[in-house]
């Protein structure tokens, strides 16, 4: 999706905003692994909640860090996924810099021309980014419809925001994205067998 509002002039040398291309690919890319780690993760401590509960006056670093009392398995699920992400795109924001700082320009544009030239991975990117807007949206309709059901007086999209917190916001955002490309492997190489 945003990979079609990029120029790509038929020449590598001559693709303009090269920084700007594999810059947010790469982050993107990041922030979908952090959600998939961090699901992953939360898929753990949900089961291990299911098969050790804590007890509310333990002080153990289980019941503290890992599955805290109180705590519902979508929760913690929620919690680690949108932990997850902010931890890929976080990490991957400082790292980024510094691995890239030796390269030329000519090599910025070679990458970022390329990328936008690979008609699969502009398909992963769109479906990625659909995903992750339709997981975010999802998610705030799911939060403001449970907020309305405890009878919150109100409900409105900030109020739903504050109450899903950014954990649960980027969690939304990350598990679409993740979802985006599931959908968008199975699309191509299930319905299509591999053909455009």
């Amino acid at each position: 999706m945003i990979s079609k509002f990029y120029p790509h002039p038929p020449y590598a040398e001559d693709q303009p905003y090269p920084h700007l291309i594999l810059s947010t690919h790469i982050l993107h890319r990041s922030f979908q692994a952090g959600a998939a780690l961090g699901a992953a993760t939360g898929l753990t401590r949900s089961a291990l909640l299911a098969f050790r509960p804590p007890t509310p006056s333990s002080t153990t670093f289980y019941a503290k860090h890992l599955v805290p009392p109180n705590s519902s398995p979508a929760a913690l699920f929620l919690r680690s996924t949108g932990s997850g992400a902010a931890l890929g795109l976080v990490a991957t924001s400082l790292m980024l810099p510094v691995y890239f700082a030796r390269w030329e320009l000519v090599e910025w544009q070679d990458r970022s021309w390329r990328l936008l030239e690979n008609k699969g991975q502009v398909e992963v990117d769109d479906w990625g980014v659909l995903g992750a807007g339709a997981g975010l949206l999802g998610t705030l309709v799911v939060e403001r419809r449970e907020l309305g059901r405890r009878g919150a007086p109100d409900v409105r999209l900030g109020a739903v925001v504050g109450a899903l917190g950014w954990r649960g916001a980027l969690a939304g955002a990350g598990l679409g994205g993740v979802s985006g490309v599931l959908g968008y492997l199975g699309w191509r190489y299930g319905v299509m067998g591999g053909h455009q």
